[in-house]
């Protein structure tokens, strides 16, 4: 009887340990929810963005994103407090939704994928839907095309990449590494900002335009802890 009770004592000893450790688990991590939600306020009246992630490959487990962990990291390093990230399929009534919600409610709205000569390829569609305009071949982008893709037939399926909606703004970098202007612009619709989801040529136009999404002077700090 008395081993009995000794180890319920010891049991209930062990309870109340992990109880405590829960709880200030549980506190702390209220504390850093609490610290990362506040910071754009503390900072009143930073540059806010928020990261529109486009792709059925991504939500079906098919493709890992990282373009959404290199954004969050380029943008807090420009002192831009990235305060959503939302992953969405390849559907035009989506991205339009999303799009028409998310970009009157942050300085940027950034996205990713969709744009390409496929059929499921509908950002610009869904982009044009959400600020009710229409697409056209843009004069500019056509040219583009026909000289990166060699086609002249303007039923090609490559022609999907320069049909933009119609107050399309055409943004060209610099490339970083050897100064020179980039061939291929990104294209942006008021705040939207429209990158392709191939990594490396995302990362390549995000780095040759900076200066587009730069904060007013602040910065943010992260320091990692093993």
């Amino acid at each position: 009887m008395l081993q009995a009770v000794s180890r319920l004592s010891r049991a209930a000893v062990r309870v109340r340990r992990v109880a405590a450790q829960v709880q200030v688990t549980t506190v702390t991590m209220a504390q850093n929810h609490q610290s990362c939600g506040t910071s754009c306020q503390q900072n009143g009246g930073a540059v806010t963005a928020a990261i529109l992630i486009i792709g059925d490959e991504i939500l079906k487990g098919h493709t890992v994103d990282t373009n959404s962990a290199f954004l969050l990291r380029a943008l807090r390093k420009l002192g831009v407090c990235v305060q959503r990230v939302t992953v969405i399929p390849d559907q035009q009534e989506v991205i339009s939704k999303e799009v028409a919600l998310l970009a009157p409610q942050y300085t940027h709205l950034l996205t990713s994928g969709g744009i390409g000569p496929t059929h499921d390829d509908v950002t610009f569609e869904g982009v044009a839907m959400a600020f009710e305009e229409e697409l056209h071949a843009h004069p500019e982008l056509t040219r583009l095309v026909e000289e990166f893709f060699g086609v002249v037939d303007r039923e090609n399926a490559a022609m999907k990449l320069a049909m933009v909606p119609r107050s399309a703004k055409l943004n060209y970098g610099t490339d970083p590494q050897t100064g020179q202007p980039l061939r291929y612009p990104l294209v942006s619709v008021r705040n939207v900002y429209i990158f392709p989801g191939i990594p490396s040529l995302l990362e390549r136009a995000f780095n040759g335009l900076e200066h587009l999404f730069a904060g007013s002077g602040t910065t943010f700090h992260t320091r990692e802890v093993r």
